[in-house]
């Protein structure tokens, strides 16, 4: 169940990944997220919102391949997907279809990640 695990952190840290290269394509961000982006503040939180996917991202990939710190990564995924998840219901209006598609997206990552996580403390239980 571990190498289950190791595979869920893996996938959930690539979708976490993934949005750090809006951080070195800034012309992307708008597309990505169907936004516009009207002066340079907006663009820099959100170049480092990116940069912060990445960090994330990134411990969950290392912690995949090295088998160290997973509960601190998949808190750090968790806290991360959840809290946009939660906070896309709690807006609720007006939010366009490409903001949509990013919760999708991160619930299947939570799903993924959890069901990993639940599979490894229940065989690390036995």
């Amino acid at each position: 169940m571990e190498l289950t695990y190791r595979i869920a952190l893996l996938i959930a840290g690539l979708i976490n990944l993934l949005p750090a290269l809006l951080a070195f394509l800034p012309d992307k961000i708008s597309k990505s997220y169907g936004i516009d982006i009207p002066n340079a503040n907006y663009e820099l939180l959100l170049r480092h919102r990116a940069i912060l996917f990445g960090i994330i991202g990134g411990l969950m990939i290392f912690s995949a391949l090295v088998k160290k710190y997973y509960e601190i990564s998949t808190i750090a995924g968790l806290v991360s997907m959840t809290s946009f998840i939660i906070l896309y219901f709690l807006i609720g209006k007006g939010i366009n279809s490409e903001l949509k598609k990013v919760m999708i997206i991160d619930v299947v990552a939570t799903v993924i990640l959890c069901i990993g996580f639940i599979l490894f403390l229940l065989k690390s239980k036995i």
